[in-house]
């Protein structure tokens, strides 16, 4: 308990409570009265002994009504606080925690933030809903967040709006920070004084703070002269919960279409948990594993990292992790991919005198094929028109200068550092190949014989994919910028176009090439981002679906882009147009909310909140409930005081005269 004013209500008791007791010391002046009879002499005396002077006290209720009278009103002047959780009058300002951890189940598919929201209207029937114990003449105001933060309602007195307001809340699996939440509070609960050179001067709102305690921000957030604030701890210490932080997947080589999926987990528990974890593409399961994810280590969380055995993704789709783990969190146990399709490529292609490669790549999936003569070429490369095309093609045509790109070359080595020593080479048959290269898959080089070529002094920065009996072939590199593809003979000077390996390099190399350093997977989108895309021409509106089913309905903008945001859900959401899904994101759950023990206490700058709602700076004032007590107590003094002096006996003995006349 705290006193404002003590030294006040010292004062005053010193001062009264004597004089009340003298008062009774005192003999009181009585007037002599002749008497008819002595037998009345002895109370006389009586009466004399009880007047006079510095006798002994004797036990008096009114008194003793009078004495605690007395010392109530001397409390009340002392103004005693007490710290706890009373509903303050004026202002309050209702925050709901909705980020990602406050959907753990509490209790039979009711999950934190539905109990956030039912004790929030709970709180808001005490303040606005009438009765002795609700606060008078205040409003309240209600801001829900996670990532980000927005208003509900703006101050109200309606116990039906604000009720209506926190069951429209949207949910949102973001992580939390209160920062954006405590700057809308105090921009409408904030005043300036100005003669305090700007100084802000609050309204003395109290802030009513429904969460889990998990707020990422808050130990950098401070309290203002004039706030207050309570903690309602929604959930238990001891949840615990098993999830997916990443997933990612890498190919095992540039242009290859086997994939590599890796998983960490983490475990918030205290305990080790076993747990089956399956990967599956596009519906279809391509690998499962059992895990153990060890418990955490006091702040630390229990990790775990699965790689998966590769498989091939030969065209674009959706990858899911899922772990079976059942925990209090649903919606982090799975976890999505989304794996770019092949990109259709644009080629550059250059021969000089019989178009022999023009034949294969004609029998390519390529988005565009482009042929020109070795003039042209050369004027593209002075121009930069080549940077158009993912792979240039070129054959037995010397090139002096090489802008960045990717290039397939056959015959005279480029002008590079890399190839810049070179001798005439001989005859010679293949011998060696490095045959897990992307470029060297199903090529068969035993039979291939070289009539003559260029015999190139390597280093360590080319790499030899087919080495011959007297030079190396075929050999790949990457200077500046430039990625190489370079075979060191041509190949009207050998038997290799009459091989079925010819084709076969030729595609290999340029799918190698032109997908070479493509992202694998489309990026992802984090809750609290916006969506852009560039849509098709002739396309005016498109629909996005949330991961739970929500539709949204979102125009296509005058240069052919839409921006929808920001992104509330985790899982996967559904771009469609044209009656068709045309493009798939993927959304996780934050890191950050995946650790859902439920904080007994938080810290807000040096203030020490408790979940029992009450803080360092948030009072109970008893003053008002002592000058209460005072009216009772002296009604009480009264009522006695009339049964001493007969008042009561007279006023129902003249009521029992008056129904009897």
């Amino acid at each position: 308990m705290t006193w404002v004013t003590p030294e006040t209500g010292l004062i005053l008791g010193a001062v009264t409570v004597p004089l009340l007791l003298l008062l009774y010391f005192l003999r009181l002046r009585r007037q002599p009265l002749r008497i008819s009879s002595t037998m009345l002499w002895v109370g006389a005396v009586e009466d004399l002994h009880a007047n006079a002077p510095f006798q002994r006290l004797r036990p008096s209720l009114l008194l003793l009504l009078q004495l605690i009278a007395l010392c109530l009103i001397v409390l009340s002047l002392m103004r005693p606080l007490v710290e706890g959780g009373a509903i303050k009058e004026g202002k309050h300002v209702i925050l709901i925690d909705r980020s990602a951890s406050m959907y753990a189940d509490v209790h039979d598919g009711e999950t934190r933030f539905d109990k956030a929201k039912l004790e929030a209207k709970e709180l808001i029937t005490q303040i606005h809903g009438g009765g002795l114990f609700s606060a008078r003449g205040g409003e309240t105001m209600v801001i829900a967040f996670s990532e980000s933060a927005e208003i509900v309602i703006p101050f109200s007195n309606s116990e039906q709006q604000l009720n209506s307001a926190i069951d429209a809340i949207d949910p949102s699996h973001g992580k939390s920070n209160i920062e954006d939440a405590l700057k809308l509070a105090r921009a409408y609960t904030t005043n300036v004084d100005p003669e305090q050179n700007g100084m802000s001067m609050g309204n003395s709102a109290q802030l009513e703070l429904f969460s889990d305690g998990n707020i990422s921000d808050l130990n950098l957030q401070a309290l203002q002269r004039g706030e207050t604030i309570r903690y309602h701890q929604i959930g238990d210490v001891n949840d615990y919960n098993v999830g997916i932080t990443m997933i990612s997947a890498k190919r095992l080589s540039e242009a290859s279409d086997e994939v590599q999926i890796f998983l960490s987990l983490v475990n918030s528990g205290t305990k080790t948990v076993t747990t089956d974890v399956e990967v599956s593409f596009n519906g279809i399961p391509v690998g499962i594993q059992q895990v153990q994810i060890p418990q955490r280590d006091g702040d630390m969380l229990g990790s775990k990292s699965v790689v998966f055995a590769p498989f091939e993704i030969p065209t674009g789709g959706v990858v899911h992790a899922a772990i079976s783990a059942k925990d209090l969190l649903e919606i982090d146990n799975i976890a999505s991919l989304i794996i770019a399709p092949p990109k259709e490529l644009k080629v550059l292609l250059c021969e000089n005198g019989e178009q022999l490669i023009r034949t294969v790549l004609e029998g390519m999936p390529l988005e565009k094929l482009h042929v020109v003569s070795p003039q042209t070429l050369v004027s593209m490369i002075e121009t930069g028109e080549t940077s158009q095309f993912d792979v240039v093609v070129v054959r037995d045509v010397q090139l002096n200068t090489l802008p960045q790109g990717r290039y397939l070359l056959f015959g005279p080595p480029p002008k590079l550092n890399v190839f810049s020593t070179f001798v005439e080479g001989e005859a010679q048959v293949m011998l060696v190949a490095r045959e897990r290269h992307p470029v060297m898959r199903f090529v068969r080089f035993e039979d291939i014989v070289v009539s003559k070529g260029y015999e190139i002094v390597t280093d360590t920065n080319v790499e030899i994919l087919l080495e011959g009996s007297g030079w190396p072939a075929v050999m790949g590199a990457r200077e500046n910028g430039i990625q190489i593809i370079y075979v060191a003979f041509d190949p009207l000077e050998s038997n290799w176009p009459y091989l079925r390996s010819f084709p076969f390099f030729i595609y290999n190399a340029v799918q190698y090439l032109g997908r070479g350093g493509d992202a694998i997977s489309n990026a992802h989108r984090n809750v609290g981002q916006t969506m852009a895309f560039d849509i098709p021409s002739g396309v005016d509106v498109v629909t996005i679906e949330e991961s739970n089913g929500d539709q949204h309905a979102v125009q296509v903008d005058v240069n052919g882009t839409i921006t929808w945001g920001p992104v509330r859900l985790s899982g996967l959401h559904k771009i469609s147009w044209d009656g068709k899904v045309q493009r798939r994101v993927a959304v996780n759950v934050p890191t950050e909310e995946l650790d859902i023990s439920s904080n007994a206490s938080i810290s807000i700058g040096a203030t020490k909140v408790t979940s029992s709602g009450t803080s360092e700076s948030s009072f109970v004032q008893l003053w008002p409930w002592a000058l209460g007590s005072v009216l009772v107590v002296l009604l009480a003094e009264w009522w006695v005081y009339q049964r001493k002096t007969g008042g009561v006996s007279r006023f129902h003995k003249s009521r029992s005269t008056e129904s009897w006349t």
